[in-house]
């Protein structure tokens, strides 16, 4: 089974009917719904990515995707503390990017993971990022 790293800009796009995003977003999870994959973020996303969710969406939609991860169809993982250094690392080298601590988090879940392929819309970051300090992400929303 093959892991697909999920920002928060997927999420609010999948959960916002008026986001510039949904339609590209729910086409994805449409036509890969058969492929052997499985959807992995960071707590770090998952609380942005609530809060986001709440206020410009509504709590329901918010609380709806919590109960998706309660049914397991996507794995949220830990910002552990032995990764904090390589995430120090991360964020000192694209200061200049203003990248948050959620796409810092992905970064480090990448290299956890062994994984580059992402479902994201934030096309400049991970067009910029590096995992394993030199591998790029594979944006699977284009």
């Amino acid at each position: 089974m093959k892991n697909i790293l999920v920002n928060t800009g997927f999420w609010l796009a999948i959960n916002n009917h008026n986001d510039k995003h949904h339609n590209k977003s729910i086409k994805w999870m449409i036509d890969n719904q058969d492929m052997d994959y499985r959807l992995a973020t960071t707590w770090v996303v998952m609380c942005e990515t609530f809060f986001l969710i709440k206020n410009c969406v509504n709590y329901q939609k918010a609380v709806g995707l919590f109960e998706s991860y309660s049914r397991s169809e996507f794995d949220i993982y830990d910002l552990k503390k032995e990764n904090s250094a390589r995430v120090i690392d991360i964020m000192k080298k694209y200061q200049d990017l203003n990248i948050d601590l959620a796409d810092t988090s992905l970064v480090a879940l990448a290299e956890q993971l062994n994984t580059g392929d992402i479902l994201t819309v934030d096309v400049n970051h991970f067009s910029t990022l590096r995992w394993n300090r030199n591998k790029r992400f594979k944006q699977l929303l284009k």
